[in-house]
This record gives structure tokens, C-alpha cells and sequence, in this order.
């Protein structure tokens, strides 16, 4: 699941979790735009903030980062040297002056550092080729997860090369942070995202943020022998795919393929991670590559089927994300997801790169109205939903999902 703020979806037993409106946005988007990013390098700017009680400023109210967005009206969108996203009203800023240096994001050591700052006593840092893991699971776990980690990474961009979509690998190395039990990782969790339960979630990718928050599946921290863990782990196909998925959500992110804070469309962000989820029980890392039949949402699929329709019809899964926020219409929504980014990267590969290029053109909390989104979907592939309806539901029914 994406979490970005401010709104959730609602809670579904069937994925164990929930996620957030990935087209939801804050209150800047209201007052309109004065600036966009460059690609140029970019000045810092230092922000006081005022105290919520009073006008006073106090040292522990300062931020410093570069504008993301800034509003009409004032209002900030920053990005932290740390890589989070901090929006900020224009009524809550007391001075805002520039820094004299360009933006650079923390230093691998840097990030260590300061992921240590916000767990609890007990965590230790293990580092990988492209991420910077913070953990107080066993040593052998975070290992473990290390290398699955890198599969994943290795495979999103290998898959993306050969669909020709253009993406860039993420110019530092991306947070992960391992909670050994259920209870912390849930404590954390709602710590950080007040009045929302994470009950049953086995992690979660934050884009405001951008860290992806796992449980340790083993919930054993003296667990040291890595037969014993892929064994523990087979047993869970599922959270071991909210693994891979979350990754996904991460890499798309950080590559280029997708925007923070823009109005990325539910079921595609979901439907791409869904298409790498399945694993493969017999890898020494539990999963090999994108693209094998959810032998999970398959059968989902084949159910939302209603003669000529589905249970949530594409007009309204491309148009809207509102199937997501019901626990009624969500397990389709996810089913029919998987099955139409299934088909069209398989079947409309160059509809899909120019409708990805599209994608990763939109500007962060810039709303696209369903016209809109209808519009960018019909311009790329030529087709319109319900044409592309037909075509997946018998796409879908000529799969089969490995035994």
C-alpha cells in the first residue's frame, strides 16, 4: 500500500492492510502555483515556522530544504535533505530566506544516522548496493531481506528496459526500516500516522516520506540460519509479497516512472505492484521476476466478470479511485488492476510507454479531473475504457495461473 496524506481508504481484510488516496493532496493546491522544480540545481531555502500557540519562533521550529512547490499564496512544499516531504502553510511561516548552498540530498552515512534518530534504542544499520536498511530484527533477516530487496530492484529496471519505458535509478540509496514484532511495527506505525489502524499490515511505502515500513516476518530475533528464515517465510506468500510490492512502490517513485504527491491513478500505482508480487517458493530469495499470473487476484478477476460488465467497470477504475475506498469494490479494484496492467504491458507495449511517459509529466499536487484521466488513458492507447475491457477480460480468461 501507498500511504500519502491526507486521506485512507478503507480498511479491506482481504489485503491485510489499507492505503491512502494516492490522489489525494494538501491544502496547497488551493491558492495555485507561483513556481515548478527545475533541473537545474536548486538553492535551499530556510523556513521558521511560528508556534501553534503564538507568533514566537523557537530554534526546534526551523526546516530547510528545497521548494518543491510554492503556492500563490505562500504556502511551501519542501524537500528535506533527507529525502521527506514537509508541506507548510503559508500562515504558519514566520521567515523564509535562502541558504547559501544547492540542494544535495543526505550522504549514505547522513541517512544511516538519521533513520537511527527516529526508531526506538536497539536498531542497527545494514547497507546493500542501493539501500540503507535500519532494523532491530535478527542480522540474518535484514540480510535476507537485503538480497531480496536487490532482486527486486534488479529485475524493476531490467523489466523496464525491456518495455522501453524510460526511468533513471534513484540518486541515493533508499530507506527501508525493519520492525522485529507486529506490535512495534503497529505502534510505530500509528505513531507516525495518527487516528489510522495497522492492524494485520505487514508494511507499507510512505510517499511523503519515502521509507518503506516492513514487520519482521519471523517475529524471531534470534533466528541465525537463512534456511530456517526462507522456510518461515514460504509459509507467508502473502506478506512476503507486500515485501515485494511495497518495494515497487518505492522504486517507482524514485526512478522517474512515477511522480511524489502528483495525481498518480490508483489502479495503475497498485496494478504495478501487483504485477511483480507473485513469488517463487523455490528461489533462494522467494521470488525471481515480474509478470507471473497472481494466482491470488486471477481468480478475483474471473469473478468481478458480469456478463458484459465488471464489477467495477474501467471507465470508472481509469476515471476515479473512488472502487479503492470500499471494502465492497476494493478486492475487485485490486483484481482488476493487476489484469489490465497485465495486458497492457504484454499486449499494448507501446500504448503503455507513451501512457508511463504521460504519467511521469504530471506535477505534484496538480488534481486531474476524470476527463482528464479518461483523456490521458484514450490518447495513449487509442482505445477507449470499454474497449479496453474487452480486450483484458479475454486476456485474463486465456491465463493460468501456475500450480
Amino acid at each position: 500500500m501507498v500511504i500519502q496524506e491526507p486521506r485512507m481508504l478503507v480498511p479491506s481484510k482481504f489485503f491485510r492492510s489499507f492505503c491512502l488516496l494516492a490522489c489525494s493532496f494538501g491544502c496547497l493546491q488551493v491558492s495555485g502555483w507561483a513556481q515548478e522544480p527545475s533541473n537545474a540545481p536548486e538553492p535551499m531555502v530556510r523556513v521558521s515556522l511560528k508556534n501553534a500557540s503564538s507568533a514566537e519562533v523557537a530554534a526546534a521550529d526551523t526546516v530547510t530544504g528545497r521548494i518543491v512547490v510554492e503556492a500563490k499564496d505562500g504556502g511551501l512544499l519542501l524537500e528535506l535533505r533527507n529525502g521527506k516531504y514537509k508541506t507548510i502553510k503559508a500562515d504558519a511561516i514566520a521567515e523564509k530566506s535562502a541558504v547559501d548552498t544547492t540542494y544535495s540530498q543526505m550522504t549514505t552515512d547522513e541517512l544511516a544516522q538519521d533513520l537511527l534518530t527516529e526508531v526506538p534504542p536497539g536498531f542497527e544499520i545494514h547497507q546493500t548496493d542501493h539501500y540503507v536498511i535500519c532494523s532491530n530484527s535478527a542480522e540474518e533477516y535484514a540480510e535476507f531481506c537485503g538480497k531480496l530487496l536487490e532482486r527486486v530492484y534488479d529485475q524493476y529496471f531490467l523489466f523496464m528496459k525491456e518495455q522501453e519505458v524510460s526511468v533513471h535509478e534513484p540518486t541515493s540509496k533508499l530507506p527501508v526500516i525493519i520492525l522485529q514484532s507486529a506490535t512495534e511495527f503497529q505502534e510505530f506505525a500509528e505513531q507516525r500516522n495518527p487516528g489510522r489502524t495497522f492492524k494485520d499490515s505487514p508494511g507499507y511505502y510512505s510517499i511523503v516520506d519515502n521509507q518503506t515500513l516492513l514487520v519482521d516476518l519471523t517475529r524471531d530475533r534470534s533466528v541465525r540460519s537463512v534456511s530456517e528464515i526462507r522456510k518461515q517465510l514460504a509459509d507467508q506468500p502473502l506478506q512476503v509479497a507486500t515485501m515485494v510490492h511495497e518495494s515497487v512502490h518505492q522504486l517507482a517513485f524514485n526512478s522517474g516512472l512515477q511522480v511524489r504527491m502528483a495525481d498518480n491513478p490508483v489502479w495503475l500505482s497498485e496494478g504495478l505492484a501487483v504485477y511483480f508480487e507473485p513469488i517463487t517458493p523455490r528461489s533462494s530469495t522467494l521470488w525471481t521476476k515480474p509478470g507471473l499470473v497472481n494466482g491470488r487476484l486471477h481468480p478475483l478477476f474471473i469473478n468481478s466478470i458480469r456478463g458484459n460488465q465488471m464489477t467495477v467497470p474501467f471507465g470508472t477504475l481509469i476515471s476515479s479511485d473512488e472502487s479503492f475506498l470500499s471494502v465492497d469494490s476494493a478486492p475487485a479494484a485490486y483484481a482488476e488492476s493487476w489484469g489490465l496492467v497485465s495486458y497492457l504491458f504484454k499486449q499494448e507495449k507501446a500504448g503503455m510507454k507513451a501512457y508511463l511517459q504521460k504519467i511521469s509529466q504530471h506535477k505534484p499536487l496538480r488534481p486531474l479531473s476524470r476527463e482528464e484521466r479518461i483523456r490521458e488513458f484514450e490518447e495513449a492507447f487509442g482505445k477507449s475504457p470499454d474497449e479496453m475491457q474487452a480486450s483484458t477480460v479475454s486476456f485474463v480468461q486465456r491465463l493460468r495461473v501456475p500450480r
